[in-house]
C-alpha cells in the first residue's frame, strides 16, 4: 500500500538518510586515520605537510553544521501558507495542467471542484492535452442526517426531501464530468477520468489535493436556516461553503506543510478505500 508520499518526497528522504550515514562514515574514517597517523610513523610521515587535508575536513564539518542549523531553523518556523477563496481553485488547476493532473477532494456536493475544473478544461485556448484524474468523496445522502436537514420546533431533524435534492445534484455533477470527458476526447483536447464515491460522514470537512504537491484545506463554517426552495414549505438547515476560504499548503513550504499534505493524503486514501460508488436516487 502506498504511504501517500510522492516519488520526489521518497527520493528526498532516502538521500537525507544516505547523506547522514555517509557523513558519519567519512568523519569516522578521518578520525581513525588521525589516530593511526599519531601512532604509526610511516602513516604520519605520509600525511605530514598535507595542508589541504585539514581545510577539507573543516569544510566538511562546516557543511554538516550548516545543514543541521538550516533544518533546525526550518523546523522552528511556521509553514508558509496562504488563504484563498474556494472559487480561486481554478487558477491552480490551470497551472497544474502541464503534467498529468490528479485531484482528490472531499466535500459537501463537489460543486466547487467540479465548477472550477469545468471552467479550466473548457477554455478555448486549452493546448496542454491534459489527462486529469478526479476523485471526489461526498456524504451518503441516502442515509438520515440532521445537518443538512429541517427545523421542527426549533430542533434539527432529518429531511428526506432535502437529502434527495442533494443526491440528485451530486449525480448531475458526475454526469457533467462524464459529458465533459466525452467532449474532450472527441475533440482530442484531453481526457477526464472522474469518479464520485459516497460515505456516511459529517459533511463539515472539505479539502482538495492537487497530486500530493498542494493541499487546499477548509471547513463549511456556516449553517444557514431559511425557507426551502422546493415544496413542501419548511425551514431547512443548509451548509454554506462555495465561497469558503481555504488554506493552501504546498510541498516546498517546509516540514510542517509536507506533513499536513501527507496526512491529508493518507486520510483521503483511507476514506476512498472504504467509500461506496455513487448511485442515482431511487425513482
Amino acid at each position: 500500500m502506498s504511504d501517500g508520499r510522492t516519488a520526489w518526497e521518497r527520493t528526498r528522504d532516502r538521500w537525507a538518510q544516505a547523506e547522514s550515514a555517509l557523513t558519519r562514515i567519512l568523519l569516522l574514517c578521518v578520525f581513525a586515520l588521525g589516530l593511526v597517523a599519531q601512532f604509526v610513523t610511516p602513516v604520519g610521515d605520509a600525511l605530514e605537510g598535507k595542508a589541504y587535508l585539514g581545510g577539507a575536513i573543516l569544510t566538511l564539518v562546516g557543511y554538516v553544521l550548516y545543514d543541521e542549523v538550516r533544518d533546525l531553523k526550518a523546523s522552528m518556523q511556521p509553514a508558509d501558507r496562504q488563504e484563498i477563496p474556494a472559487p480561486d481553485l481554478g487558477q491552480y488547476f490551470t497551472r497544474a495542467l502541464a503534467t498529468e493532473l490528479r485531484i482528490d477532494a472531499v466535500g459537501f456536493t463537489g460543486e466547487t471542484v467540479v465548477d472550477q475544473l469545468r471552467l479550466c478544461l473548457e477554455r478555448r485556448d486549452l493546448r496542454e492535452h491534459p489527462h486529469v484524474t478526479l476523485r471526489i468523496i461526498v456524504p451518503d445522502f441516502t442515509k438520515p442526517m440532521e445537518i443538512p436537514g429541517k427545523v421542527v420546533d426549533g430542533k434539527a431533524e432529518d429531511d428526506p426531501d432535502l437529502r434527495r435534492e442533494l443526491q440528485e445534484k451530486v449525480v448531475r455533477y458526475a454526469h457533467a464530468m462524464g459529458a465533459l470527458d466525452r467532449r474532450l476526447r472527441y475533440d482530442r483536447r484531453g481526457e477526464l477520468d472522474a469518479e464520485f464515491r459516497v460515505l456516511h460522514i459529517s459533511p463539515f470537512l472539505k479539502f482538495c489535493l492537487i497530486g500530493r504537491e498542494q493541499l487546499f484545506d477548509g471547513i463549511y463554517d456556516q449553517v444557514k436556516e431559511g425557507p426551502s426552495r422546493t415544496p413542501p414549505e419548511r425551514q431547512v438547515l443548509d451548509l454554506m461553503g462555495y465561497a469558503a476560504v481555504l488554506t493552501r499548503w504546498h510541498l516546498d513550504a517546509g516540514a510542517a506543510a509536507r506533513e499536513k499534505i501527507r496526512n491529508r493524503g493518507l486520510l483521503f486514501d483511507t476514506l476512498w478505500a472504504v467509500a461506496r460508488p455513487l448511485t442515482p436516487p431511487a425513482s
